[in-house]
């Protein structure tokens, strides 16, 4: 008598996602130097130039996936396939060129972008320049249509001041971080002496010089 094994593996992938909010920079997986960035003349490229590079996360324009907004104003959107930052404009399809569902990426890691009103393209280099195009299925397309997320820091570290403050929270420096990232808005510093930290709540923010040790400012 035989006997079948069938081994049924089940994996679930968690889906990528971006904080609303939240700014970050977004790294071309194989050209590793180079950041999703927008030019002088408006146009969506990937560029190592540190120019145009942040972008702030905001829920979809068009009621569904995420928008990406320039520091400088205007949103990435497709227009003729090509990326763009184009100033926001009370249209439906603006709306949609401007949305975007996130998926974990095609390359294996970060992120893929997938256009809301074309759901078969993906936002991808070519040329450096960014577009919309549909996967020809390629390692090459996966590897164009990848991005790492990089999320922007918002703590600056100071030395030698303490802020006047109400401590909220006690742990390491990342957990304070988390602490604060999961209370958002009710962080201003973050304090460590060694290894040890404290987040702060504060109305006024006033320093107090005298006392030395690291102050983590939240700037964002």
């Amino acid at each position: 008598m035989k006997f079948v094994f069938l081994l049924l593996i089940v994996t679930t992938a968690l889906t990528a996602e971006l904080k609303i909010g939240q700014t970050v920079k977004l790294r071309s997986v194989n050209y590793p130097n180079h950041l999703i960035s927008r030019l002088s003349n408006g146009r969506v490229a990937i560029s190592d130039s540190g120019v145009g590079t942040e972008w702030i996360v905001r829920a979809g324009l068009a009621g569904t996936g995420i928008s990406l907004e320039s520091m400088s104003g205007g949103f990435l959107r497709h227009r003729n396939y090509q990326a763009w930052v184009d100033p926001e404009i009370n249209q439906d399809l603006y709306r949609k060129d401007a949305s975007y569902t996130v998926e974990n990426g095609a390359a294996g890691k970060g992120i893929t972008l997938r256009s809301v009103n074309y759901p078969a393209h993906t936002l991808r280099h070519s040329g450096y320049n960014l577009w919309i195009n549909q996967s020809n299925g390629s390692d090459l397309f996966r590897k164009d249509s990848s991005f790492l997320v990089e999320p922007k820091e918002c703590w600056r570290r100071e030395a030698g001041y303490r802020l006047k403050t109400k401590k909220i929270g006690k742990g390491s420096l990342e957990k304070m971080k988390k602490f604060c990232d999961d209370n958002e808005g009710k962080c201003a510093a973050i304090s460590c002496s060694k290894k040890s930290c404290n987040a702060h709540w504060t109305t006024g923010g006033k320093k107090l010089y005298g006392k030395s040790y690291s102050t983590h400012v939240y700037i964002c």
